[in-house]
């Protein structure tokens, strides 16, 4: 059942009540006093009380909904979607040169290690603390 203040507002104002207006004085909306839903009970109890027509309760060229307007832009998705060229890009670019970069690695693992002889062997006897 509609409320009643609803069925008032749609017989007073029709379709003026169903919408939004702005305000120039203050420059901003005001808003429909009676919501969409609220209104699509009005239309309903007409429906069912046999007011829906031309100069009724609910005038059927009010059911003309307007249309959303949804935003243009694409959804923004997950990081790892987003940047998934970036980062194959990436991957290749380093893998170009990666042979060169694992001798590197290998050489400065290489020259990390001590130089085998006896005064390694000494060092290594006295921080064992033998």
């Amino acid at each position: 059942m509609a409320p009643k203040s609803a069925i008032s507002a749609v017989q007073r104002l029709g379709l003026a009540a169903l919408r939004p207006t702005f305000n120039k004085d203050t420059n901003r909306w005001r808003k429909a006093s009676v919501s969409p839903r609220v209104a699509a009970k009005v239309r309903k109890s007409a429906i069912q009380s046999s007011q829906y027509g031309p100069g009724l309760l609910w005038d059927p060229v009010w059911d003309v909904s307007l249309p959303k307007f949804h935003s243009i832009r694409a959804p923004k998705g997950r990081g790892r979607d987003r940047n998934r060229e970036d980062r194959a890009r990436k991957i290749e670019d380093r893998m170009k040169d990666m042979g060169g970069r694992i001798e590197d690695y290998r050489k400065a693992v290489e020259d990390r290690k001590p130089i085998e002889g006896i005064e390694t062997l000494f060092k290594r006897m006295v921080a064992r603390g033998r």
